[in-house]
C-alpha cells in the first residue's frame, strides 16, 4: 500500500471518529443536574435510554424513558393563535382577490403556525363552496352569494374560534374558458346517453365551428429518435472499450518490456545469434499458451506473429519494422533501432546497449507501476466516499431522530 492510499485510509478514519464524536456530543439529553431538556413543543416524545444505580438493590439498570414535550402554556398559546389568524388573513383568499369580491378558490388548510395550531374549519352553506374550498359558480347569483366561515383553532389544551365573512361570485370566464367549458357539457352529456354505441363530438361551442382530428404520436419520429441515440451511445461506448483496450494492452507491454530485454540480454550472451534468441522466446510462450500454463500477454503475442513471418521467408530486417509499428510503443521501438543497428553493424557493443537498456527499463517499469497504482487509488477513493456517505448516515440518523421523537 502506497503512501497515498495510506494517507487517504487515516483520512476515512479521522473523519468518522470526529462525526461518531459530534454525535456522542450531540445526543446526550442527561444534564449535571440529573434533568432531561424536553422538546420544544410540537415535538413529539423523546426516548432516553439510561443507566440506573439503586444502591445494591439496582446496579447498572438499563432505563427507558419517555419524555414528553413541552407543554404550551396561556402566553405561547396566544401567541400561536395570532400567528395562525395572520396566516389565515394572508393565505386564505387566491393572490389579487379581497373577502368582498372572491371568485376563485379559497383555501382551509389543516394547521398553521408551523403545524401548532390545529383547524377545524365550518362554512354556513357549502351550496356555494364545497368542503375543498371551490367556488360553485353554477349556484351562485350575479349579485353574488354570502358565505360565513369559521375555524375552530387548537393549541395543546387551549382552542380558540375565528369566524369572518366573505362574499363570492360567478367566476367571469374567458372565451378560450367558456369554449372549453360548453365542449365539455355537451361531452358529458353525450357520455350520460344510454345504449349509445358511440360519443358524438360537438360541432360548435358558443358559436364558433369545431373541427375535430386525433392528435398523431409521431411514434415513428420517436423510434427513430432512440434508434439514433441508442446507437450514438453504442458508438460512443464502443469507442471508449477500444481506448481503454488499447491503453491495458500499451500498458500490459511497457510492464513486459524489462523482461524481454532481460530475455534478449541472457540469451545474446550466452552465444545465440539475434534471430535464434527471438524464435527461442517465442517458441517458449507459446508452447506454455498451448499448454494453458500462462495468460496470454500481447507482446509475446506480436513476438510470435513476427517469428511466424521470419519463417515464412520475411527478411528479419522488414519482420522487425513491421513488429515496431504493430507494438506502437516507444520503448520498443527504440528496441527495435538496437537490433536493426545490430544487423547492420554486427554484435559488437550489442550486449553492453541491452544492459544499459534493462536498467533503464527497470526504472520505467517501476514509475509505471507507480503511476498504476496511483491511478487505483484514485479510483477507489469514489467508493470509499460513498462508504464514508453510509457511514456518516447510520450515525447521524438515529441521533436526529432521537430529538424528534
Amino acid at each position: 500500500m502506497n503512501k497515498k492510499k495510506i494517507w487517504q485510509v487515516l483520512a476515512v478514519c479521522v473523519l468518522l471518529l470526529f462525526f461518531g464524536a459530534c454525535a456522542e456530543m450531540t445526543g446526550k439529553s442527561l444534564d449535571e443536574k440529573n434533568r432531561i431538556i424536553r422538546g420544544s413543543p410540537g415535538s413529539g416524545k423523546q426516548s432516553v435510554d439510561l443507566e440506573l444505580d439503586a444502591g445494591t438493590v439496582l446496579k447498572n439498570y438499563n432505563y427507558e424513558l419517555t419524555v414528553p414535550a413541552e407543554k404550551v402554556n396561556e402566553k405561547m398559546a396566544k401567541e400561536y393563535f395570532r400567528k395562525a389568524e395572520e396566516e389565515i388573513d394572508k393565505d386564505f383568499f387566491t393572490d389579487g382577490e379581497k373577502a368582498d369580491y372572491v371568485t376563485d378558490s379559497v383555501h382551509m388548510r389543516e394547521s398553521y403556525a408551523d403545524k401548532m395550531v390545529k383547524a377545524e374549519w365550518t362554512l354556513d352553506s357549502y351550496q356555494y363552496v364545497d368542503i375543498d374550498g371551490k367556488i360553485q359558480s353554477k349556484n351562485i347569483g350575479k349579485d353574488g352569494n354570502l358565505v360565513k366561515a369559521s375555524v375552530e383553532l387548537s393549541c395543546g389544551s387551549y382552542r380558540e374560534n375565528y369566524a369572518f365573512s366573505f362574499q363570492v361570485y360567478p367566476k367571469k370566464l374567458s372565451e378560450k374558458e367558456q369554449i372549453l367549458k360548453d365542449i365539455s357539457a355537451a361531452v358529458e352529456k353525450q357520455c350520460d346517453q344510454e345504449g349509445s354505441k358511440y360519443l358524438k363530438l360537438p360541432e360548435k361551442a358558443g358559436g364558433i365551428a369545431l373541427k375535430w382530428k386525433e392528435k398523431k404520436q409521431h411514434l415513428v419520429l420517436k423510434i427513430l429518435f432512440f434508434e439514433i441515440l441508442i446507437l450514438v451511445l453504442l458508438t460512443l461506448t464502443a469507442a471508449e472499450r477500444k481506448r481503454t483496450e488499447e491503453k491495458n494492452r500499451k500498458d500490459q507491454m511497457l510492464l513486459d518490456y524489462s523482461e524481454i530485454v532481460s530475455k534478449l540480454l541472457i540469451l545474446l550472451g550466452s552465444g545465440m545469434s539475434l534471430e535464434q534468441a527471438w524464435n527461442r522466446i517465442s517458441a517458449q510462450y507459446h508452447d506454455k499458451r498451448q499448454k494453458k500454463e500462462i495468460p496470454k500477454r500481447a507482446i509475446y503475442e506480436e513476438m510470435v506473429i513476427t517469428n511466424y513471418e521470419i519463417m515464412d521467408g520475411e527478411s528479419v530486417k522488414r519482420a522487425y519494422q513491421k513488429f515496431a509499428e504493430r507494438v506502437d510503443v516507444g520503448s520498443y521501438q527504440r528496441l527495435i533501432r538496437i537490433l536493426l543497428q545490430n544487423l547492420q553493424t554486427g554484435s559488437r557493443g550489442l550486449c553492453q546497449l541491452l544492459e544499459q537498456e534493462a536498467e533503464s527499463a527497470l526504472e520505467e517499469k517501476k514509475a509505471l507501476a507507480r503511476k498504476l497504482g496511483e491511478e487505483a487509488g484514485t479510483r477507489m477513493l469514489m467508493p470509499l466516499m460513498l462508504m464514508l456517505g453510509i457511514v456518516i448516515a447510520i450515525i447521524m440518523v438515529p441521533a436526529m431522530m432521537s430529538f424528534r421523537l
